[in-house]
């Protein structure tokens, strides 16, 4: 798409040549950038910013592009299947975060989705809470019928990567007392540890009373579908 300014972060020179080549002329790399200091300097605002798997850097790479670039589209190159990194870089800002196992045309498809709003994640996020459970979770509906307000208070913050010290911190609760709500919300969610309980908020979306703060709804049928494309 050659009105769409795009930029690419990867240390890699040969990595960058990869990702322009699978492009090819539908996505035009704009700019690019070995380093994150590097990526400051472009001279203009891209709409569109891919980033190479980040190893453990996904919140200063997101915490400094999106205060760079506030408009852009920050999407995430993983090269392994990674859930609980997916969900971090997620919960750090990130528009998208796509699998290794995109083919080029997918690749394509998955940017446009984004760019048109979409929150996309690789179906192997989705695949672990399918995998650890046979039980289906419940429904936003049925969740706000059973959970109480301060569970809301702590749901909220499980999904927002907050540990139990911070949550009990912020809420003025016993570290104690905070594992107690902890261990209701994942019992009434169905899931045993926070990871899942991100992955719910991320495919059902949050109750409505925390929908000042939730994760978007993502679409794990669109996503696993452009992982099949050839």
């Amino acid at each position: 798409m050659a009105d769409v300014i795009t930029g690419l972060l990867a240390e890699s020179q040969l990595y960058r040549r990869g990702v322009k080549a699978l492009l090819a002329d539908r996505f035009t790399i704009d700019f690019e950038a070995a380093r994150i200091s590097d990526a400051a300097l472009w001279p203009e605002k891209p709409h569109l910013i891919l980033v190479d798997d980040a190893d453990g850097q996904e919140q200063p790479i997101c915490t400094a592009l999106l205060r760079r670039f506030p408009a852009a589209k920050l999407v995430f190159l993983l090269r392994r299947n990674a859930p609980e990194q997916a969900i971090d870089i997620i919960r750090h800002g990130a528009h998208g975060v796509l699998g290794p196992q995109l083919s080029a045309e997918a690749l394509v498809l998955s940017l446009r989705l984004v760019l048109l709003g979409q929150v996309l994640v690789p179906s192997f996020v989705m695949d672990l809470v399918h995998d650890t459970h046979v039980i289906a979770p419940p429904s936003p509906d049925e969740l706000e019928a059973t959970i109480t307000p301060r569970e809301a208070q702590i749901l909220d913050m499980i999904v927002r990567g907050h540990s139990n010290k911070r949550i009990g911190l912020d809420l003025r609760l016993k570290e104690t007392t905070v594992k107690f709500y902890v261990k209701n919300v994942m019992r009434k969610l169905k899931v045993t540890n926070r990871t899942q309980v991100a992955v719910w908020a991320m495919t059902h979306g949050c109750p409505p009373d925390l929908a000042a703060s939730a994760a978007p709804t993502l679409t794990a049928a669109n996503v696993r579908h452009l992982e099949a494309v050839h």
